[in-house]
């Protein structure tokens, strides 16, 4: 039996100024732990300046906004701030 390719996470510019500030393993770990759990509920959501529905997950004091794309099994990590 073929194995089902697992999503992956994709970083915008200004998420990966984020993980340069913040505690990198920490929210790494919760980078690829999300992109396994791409189903996974949101807090909250907003629409972006493009129309695009963006996800909100507060996780180990960390939001991380996102939006996924099932069709290419990736999850666009577009900001990750510190919540404290």
């Amino acid at each position: 039996m073929a194995e089902i390719a697992s999503y992956r996470p994709s970083f915008s510019d200004l998420a990966t100024e984020s993980i340069l500030s913040l505690p990198k393993r920490r929210v790494m770990d919760r980078a690829y732990e999300l992109a396994r759990y791409p189903f996974l509920e949101s807090d909250y959501r907003l629409v972006d300046a493009n129309g695009r529905t963006i996800d909100h997950l507060l996780v180990d004091g960390v939001v991380f906004s996102y939006w996924v794309d099932h069709p290419a099994k990736l999850v666009m990590i577009t900001e990750i701030e510190d919540a404290e």
